[in-house]
């Protein structure tokens, strides 16, 4: 009997540890998902309005995840879509969200938005449309657990804030503005002077060029001053030293005067 119970018990805390690996506990907390570290989109409008259309589905894991895609995308919309305008409205509309199982280890989810713009006239004057969809493998762990749901739910919030704002920038540029309210034009203040209509374009101011001097130009060669060469020849080099000719000028040597040269006296080399 004793045996029957620890048997009994074992597989119980086997089953809660597998369950708890798993990721499947109903009261694991999961930090929610937040977007105020992302950049604010100004629209040139005085409300935004969040509707939420999408239509629930019998089979879907939305409301088992920890934050449900379409609650996801509302607090997206309320932190990153701001109303900096005085008149005018917007309407961010849910058109789709939902988590579905893919076979036996795997889960999907699509998200469907749309941004309606209209002036203070209540006349629609223009819109975006975003649309993710996103896949998942747990591999060997559970792919209906509220962890797996959570990341699915995390990575297709940042597809469909990529998807949004480019959507956004592409076709409603127009309807933004800065955070005091000043449109942005083509992106943002453009650096060009501006002439009068009609006028050929100002050219920008250029900075002249400094003049260096050329390194690599050769330097002149040092002239020597030529050395004024003595009247009388010289006993030991009557035609003169020899000279560098790269450097000085030769000088032309000719030969002594005939009789100029003497030899040696006879009674002197007698003595020796």
């Amino acid at each position: 009997m004793r045996i029957r119970y620890w048997t009994g018990l074992g597989a119980l805390m086997l089953s809660l540890g597998m369950t708890a690996c798993s990721g499947g506990t109903a009261d694991e907390a999961f930090p929610p998902i937040d977007y105020s570290y992302l950049s604010p989109i100004h629209l040139n409008v005085a409300s935004i309005d969040v509707q939420d259309e999408a239509p629930a589905a019998p089979d879907s894991l939305s409301a088992k995840a920890p934050i449900a895609p379409d609650q996801a995308l509302k607090n997206m919309a309320g932190q990153r879509l701001v109303a900096s305008g005085t008149s005018g409205k917007a309407d961010f509309i849910i058109k789709q969200a939902y988590l579905n199982r893919a076979g036996d280890n795997a889960v999907t989810g699509a998200m469907d938005v749309q941004l309606n713009v209209a002036d203070a006239g209540n006349q629609h004057t223009g819109f975006v449309h975003a649309r993710i969809t996103r896949k998942l493998d747990a591999g060997d762990r559970d792919p209906t657990s509220r962890r797996e749901l959570y990341t699915l739910t995390n990575q297709m919030m940042q597809d469909m804030n990529v998807e949004l704002e480019f959507q956004i920038r592409k076709k409603l540029l127009s309807w933004m503005t800065d955070a005091a309210g000043t449109p942005i034009v083509n992106g943002g203040v453009q650096q060009q002077a501006l002439g009068v209509p009609g006028a050929q374009p100002v050219a920008a101011p250029t900075t002249p060029a400094l003049t260096t001097p050329d390194t690599a130009s050769p330097v002149p060669a040092k002239t020597a001053t030529p050395v004024a060469a003595s009247s009388a020849p010289d006993a030991i080099f009557p035609t003169g030293a020899e000279t560098d000719t790269a450097t000085t000028p030769a000088t032309v040597q000719r030969s002594p005067q005939p009789g100029t040269l003497q030899l040696p006296s006879t009674a002197s080399s007698g003595t020796h």
